[in-house]
């Protein structure tokens, strides 16, 4: 059924605001942290085109598609200036991988994307709206959260009308031609849902149905997307989900969609005062894991001992229980204030992760958290054609401890095949962005095919793009290659075969 009109309303409304402010303590920040993120803070403009790269080792012969990746990039212009990591004009990277493994082509192309702010923007030759965590005085009235929207946290590929989808967290996805990377404008599912949010993190299932969520915080409602294979909407509905105010992730299995909602409450009116007042941890709350079924959408609600999260791996029903597989977050405030980028982290106020294991039971109605010995972990990714059945091979990122505790982020990419880990660090003066496992094939056997993904080298000012055998990451890449530029430091991507 489509959303009913006070939903939709209240989601044209709402979404337009800045969702947390970003705080934190002065320092002065040493020139190697200053260095380490020259990519935030030089001003994009010109489009990146690299040519032919050569390759370092030898590229997989099997290895072909495109790498696409995007994440906030510009964040200055006309003197005014956003300062945290989440906000900023997004820009689309496109890693090509094309010939063979005696000849491998190898290109990378990146653009800023020509959303309705970034233009409005450029033509007043200054930032003028407010993002999620910095505020700009004398933001203009918005028509919806459309207006704001930057398409800078995620991709959505849909192989049967050969569309890319750039997603935000509260708005709308705005379709990108794969080839050339120009938008096309934001993508309107129906009629009732033009301009409803749209999360960054849908789930595609193995047959291709692709399901997804929007929420407003405050309204104490889930919109659920259910869309065909073929790329057409197939259902709607809106859920009651109290506490449903801040929800970055979801998981799927064959028969329930599956949402961990934290205690993290909002209160006030969104774009209206200081951002940070409208939300508040919750201590008493429980973490509320909700069990919707795919059928009728009913709901099942378990608590879980109250902590944050941005990302869960996967789910998966196992002998009458789900499992569920995230990074726990026990002071996501606490994280979100680190993540400037006009300041040094402090690991003196910085709680680890802590990678996460949950069993529900629906027959009896119990709930069990499990915590492991694996902290300082995120962007949990894991075979992109296994969502919702049962997975072993987990990639991740994690901090040596070795790493500069002044910089943000992480340098070692980590796998995990059940309990055992592998890893690579790739040393001082690194900061490694989110790494993809790719299947070597569609009857490959989970783990088996590659690790991939960049990391930002601030001594040279150069990104590269490494290529792990999945099962020895720990013996470090097979083949490398290094732009020509640095890249500005991203969030999340999806590999598309050729």
């Amino acid at each position: 059924m489509s959303p009913p009109r006070l939903h939709r309303r209240t989601v044209l409304s709402a979404l337009s605001a800045s969702l947390l402010p970003a705080l934190g303590r002065a320092a002065d920040a040493p020139q190697a942290w200053q260095s380490s993120y020259a990519p935030y803070n030089g001003p994009l403009k010109a489009a990146l085109a690299s040519g032919p790269l050569p390759v370092q080792g030898r590229w997989p012969a099997a290895l072909r598609g495109t790498l696409y990746r995007v994440g906030p990039a510009r964040r200055e212009l006309g003197g005014a200036r956003m300062n945290h990591w989440f906000d900023g004009d997004g820009m689309l990277q496109a890693l090509r991988f094309a010939g063979d493994g005696t000849a491998p082509r190898i290109s990378h192309q990146g653009l800023l994307l020509a959303t309705p702010k970034l233009q409005a923007e450029e033509a007043a030759g200054r930032l003028l709206y407010t993002g999620f965590a910095t505020t700009l005085a004398g933001s203009p009235p918005l028509a919806g959260p459309d207006t704001v929207n930057p398409a800078n946290i995620n991709l959505l590929p849909l192989p049967a009308t050969g569309e890319l989808l750039a997603l935000w967290e509260a708005g709308s996805a705005l379709s990108v031609d794969p080839a050339t990377l120009q938008a096309r404008g934001f993508k309107a599912w129906s009629a009732a849902t033009q301009g409803a949010p749209f999360s960054a993190h849908p789930r595609t299932a193995p047959d291709g149905t692709v399901w997804n969520f929007g929420y407003v915080p405050g309204s104490g409602k889930l919109l659920v997307y259910e869309i065909a294979a073929s790329g057409q909407l197939r259902r709607t509905h809106v859920l009651d989900a109290p506490q449903a105010d801040m929800v970055h992730d979801f998981a799927i299995t064959p028969r329930h969609l599956v949402f961990l909602l934290m205690p993290l409450k909002f209160s006030g009116q969104p774009g209206v005062g200081d951002p940070l007042s409208h939300y508040r941890w919750d201590a008493n709350a429980p973490l509320a894991a909700l069990l919707v079924d795919k059928a009728d959408f009913s709901v099942q609600r378990f608590e879980l001992p109250g902590t944050g999260l941005f990302h869960i791996a996967n789910a998966w029903e196992d002998g009458g229980t789900v499992q569920v597989r995230f990074v726990a977050q026990p002071a996501i405030l606490q994280a979100l204030r680190q993540l400037r980028v006009d300041r040094p982290r402090d690991p003196a106020s910085t709680t680890p992760t802590q990678w996460t294991h949950i069993t529900l039971n629906p027959a009896t109605g119990q709930a069990r958290m499990e915590t492991t010995g694996l902290h300082g972990v995120e962007f949990p990714r894991i075979h992109p054609a296994r969502h919702g059945l049962p997975t072993q091979f987990t990639t991740l990122l994690a901090r040596s401890a070795g790493m500069d505790a002044r910089v943000h982020g992480f340098d070692t990419v980590l796998t995990l095949q059940g309990d055992k880990p592998q890893s690579h660090t790739y040393g001082p003066g690194w900061i490694a962005e989110e790494h993809v496992y790719v299947p070597a094939g569609p009857g490959a056997p989970e783990g088996r095919g590659w690790v991939i993904g960049t990391a930002y080298h601030w001594p040279t000012e150069r990104t590269t793009l490494s290529v792990f055998d999945a099962q020895a990451v720990n013996a470090g890449p097979v083949a490398r290659v290094t732009l020509p530029y640095g890249l500005p430091l991203g969030l999340h991507g999806q590999f598309v075969p050729a």
